[in-house]
């Protein structure tokens, strides 16, 4: 089974209706929750996990500590053959009401679960979506009423912590290789376990059989050392006393041991509390990544067993290993792994948009959630370039230019085509920190062409931009009702329509657009602008631009920023404009 949509209102950080909150996961596999800290990526997390266990919530879950906020979960699943044969499994005769009214003709099936105060406990109400009255009716598995026969075939949550425990590390690698074992036993030794205890010792190497823990180690050794070639993970068993029905599961500890050469270092300390944080971290995600190969699942192409829940994978990593780890995300969540992986991340540097089937999240959290989502399709229907063209151009943003990378969590963008407006706007905005009330950053887009498709990127995020780049005598009319003026040539036609159609579409995306006629230079050598304020003529052209605007900045405009008439100055009567 494959998750198609999760929607999720009210629980805990999260709130703002259903459609506000959801994560479209057609066609992706890899997708990553961003925003800044207690906005409530890592609540979309849980949101999952309480779904899947059928968790009774306390009211700390409510938004708010308010049971008044009814909890909503709206889920959207693709089955497959396997699915349909275990559900069928359990009950033959109400097949045929469940394929003609709950189940698509695509074999998506829409559940609905509300948590609610009812007396002094809490109960949930379940609804199942009919596709030939296209309502919810109020039945839950579509009526199986059953969880357990549903959870068999939903995908399984992998939770990876951003500081996880031991104990938390061990009790999930314990459970991993307990079920296991309880299923070998459930299924062929059962009897053998009720008549005859005195066989537990050779039961139990049946069980925990060796050649499967060994092959789990070795897979997740393979991918652990790309990141850390001088460390080794190691299981050992915690407990090697002989075991009685109440104390039947052996119980594993995780160590780490040094290699050179996969010679193992006694000498080197490598017990949970000497080895480093991001170490520990990566290890996790590598023996959860390898949970299927204990179960023994059979790897199909597509078909999506488990849910990895990544909380701030980046967390503590050096630049060099996070560039492992984000691969290892990707390549484990490839149509012929068995995973889909949804991370709650800080960092961009995460991000590959040119990776298959992968999608960004940009979580906003004001006194509402909202979410808005990227990926393949979007980037396909609405760029004129092509995909990989689009891919390209988001990895030079989310990646290469580390300045970039902070713009997706500032609350307004200035986009300018040239270090010439970024020097000084930026230290402009250095010496009024203190004053202004928001986080505005400059993104340099270094040519007035590329401005167009920041625009696009922005405004698909609703992130608020604005636009200070130059007129270049392009062809101009009357203004708008935005009072913007009009062009009509050349790429000013493009970055101004891209501003009216973001602007007249919400007032949250863009907000000025500003021009320096013709180009930044002669727009600050004007005569309106007063002589001790201008750009002086004797600066060299040789000198580069930039060079010649921190001149201007420190030898003219820094000087003067308490004159009467400094907002005679185009660049900073526009700065003035965007931060007031």
């Amino acid at each position: 089974m494959k998750i198609i949509n999760f929607g999720v209102n009210n629980f805990r950080w999260i709130n703002w209706w259903i459609e506000n909150n959801s994560i479209n996961f057609d066609w992706s596999n890899t997708l990553f929750i961003f925003w800044q800290n207690n906005a409530g990526k890592s609540s979309f997390l849980r949101a999952y996990e309480y779904f899947y266990n059928n968790t009774i919530p306390v009211v700390d879950d409510f938004y708010l500590k308010n049971p008044d906020n009814k909890i909503e979960f709206v889920f959207e699943f693709e089955l497959d053959v396997d699915d349909l044969t275990i559900i069928e499994a359990r009950d033959p005769s109400k097949m045929v009401n469940f394929r003609t009214k709950y189940l698509s003709a695509e074999n998506k099936v829409v559940l609905r679960k509300v948590w609610a105060k009812e007396g002094t406990k809490f109960k949930d109400d379940n609804f199942t979506f009919n596709w030939t009255t296209s309502v919810v009716d109020n039945i839950w598995y579509w009526w199986f009423w059953l969880h357990n026969v549903f959870q068999s075939c939903l995908p399984k949550p992998i939770f990876i912590s951003a500081l996880p425990t031991k104990k938390e590390t061990e009790d999930i690698i314990n459970s991993i290789l307990e079920e296991k074992a309880k299923s070998v036993l459930e299924n062929s030794e059962l009897q053998e376990y009720q008549e005859l205890t005195w066989k537990l010792a050779s039961l139990q190497e049946k069980m925990y059989d060796s050649l499967v823990i060994s092959s789990y180690k070795e897979e997740v050794n393979v991918h652990f050392c790309k990141a850390f070639s001088d460390i080794k993970i190691e299981l050992t068993e915690k407990d090697q006393v002989k075991y009685t029905t109440k104390s039947f599961w052996k119980n594993f500890e995780i160590e780490f041991q040094s290699i050179n050469w996969w010679e193992i270092n006694s000498n080197i300390p490598t017990n949970w509390d000497k080895i480093w944080h991001w170490a520990i971290r990566t290890a996790i995600f590598n023996l959860f990544l390898m949970k299927d190969i204990v179960e023994w699942f059979e790897r199909k192409e597509t078909r999506k067993d488990y849910l990895v829940l990544f909380e701030e994978p980046e967390l503590f990593l050096h630049p060099k290993i996070l560039r492992i780890i984000r691969k290892l995300v990707y390549e484990v969540s490839w149509d012929s792994y068995p995973y889909q992986i949804l991370c709650a991340s800080h960092s961009p540097q995460m991000i590959d948009i040119s990776k298959p089937k992968t999608s960004l999240i940009r979580m906003v959290k004001n006194e509402q959630t909202k979410l808005f989502q990227i990926n393949e399709s979007i980037l396909e229907h609405d760029f004129e370039k092509t995909k990989d063209e689009i891919k390209d151009e988001m990895n030079e943003i989310l990646r290469f230019n580390p300045f970039i990378c902070e713009s997706f969590y500032a609350d307004e963008v200035i986009l300018v085509e040239w270090p010439t407006e970024e020097l000084i706007i930026r230290w402009y905005l250095n010496i009024n920190d203190d004053s202004i009330d928001k986080d505005v950053f400059v993104v340099n887009c270094w040519t007035v062409t590329n401005i167009p498709f920041y625009q696009k990127i922005f405004s698909k995020f609703n992130i608020k931009y604005h636009v200070i780049c130059d007129t270049d005598n392009a062809s101009s009319s009357w203004v708008d009702t935005f009072w913007n003026t009009i062009y009509s040539s050349w790429i000013q036609k493009s970055i101004y329509e891209q501003f009216y159609t973001d602007k007249n579409s919400s007032s949250e995306k863009a907000w000025k657009l500003l021009l320096h006629h013709t180009t930044f230079e002669p727009a600050h050598r004007v005569e309106s602008v007063p002589e001790r304020l201008r750009m002086p003529s004797g600066y060299l052209d040789s000198d580069w631009k930039p060079f010649n605007a921190n001149r201007y900045w420190k030898e003219v405009l820094s000087l003067n920023l308490n004159d009467s008439e400094i907002d005679r100055v185009p660049i900073i009567y526009n700065i003035k404009q965007i931060i007031n």
